[in-house]
């Protein structure tokens, strides 16, 4: 569904297979150029989605979103809000609260997502 309710599942979706670890899914969903820019301000790609998403890597204990909006331009989607995740990288505990945008791009009668940015919030 080209619409803003398409959107909202393909989103979803997305969240779902992170959680999940769903490399299959994730490698559906995602465009073979997408690109992300990380709370470190490093470049990720697809191949490193489903490299560090296999089981085992990243655990997903908390994935809240706060504030989201979603507008559709056409083949363009942006996904936006304020964000809390938690969980562990191997043996490793992470905590972040954060704004992100994720751009997904209309393409073979589906949304799939193609861009993301993420920035970690400082609170006072």
């Amino acid at each position: 569904m080209k619409n803003k309710e398409g959107l909202i599942q393909a989103f979803d979706h997305i969240k779902q297979a992170l959680k999940t670890n769903n490399t299959d899914a994730l490698n559906r969903l995602i465009v073979d150029e997408y690109r992300g820019f990380t709370l470190n301000g490093t470049v990720e790609t697809k191949a490193d989605i489903l490299k560090y998403f296999k089981p085992g890597l990243i655990t997903l204990a908390r994935y809240e979103l706060l504030e989201v909006k979603y507008e559709v331009f056409s083949e363009i989607g942006l996904v936006s809000g304020k964000g809390y995740i938690s969980g562990s990288f191997q043996e490793h505990e992470f905590q972040h609260t954060v704004y992100f945008t994720d751009i997904f791009r209309y393409e073979e009668d589906r949304w799939r997502y193609y861009r993301s940015q993420v920035t970690e919030v400082v609170e006072e």
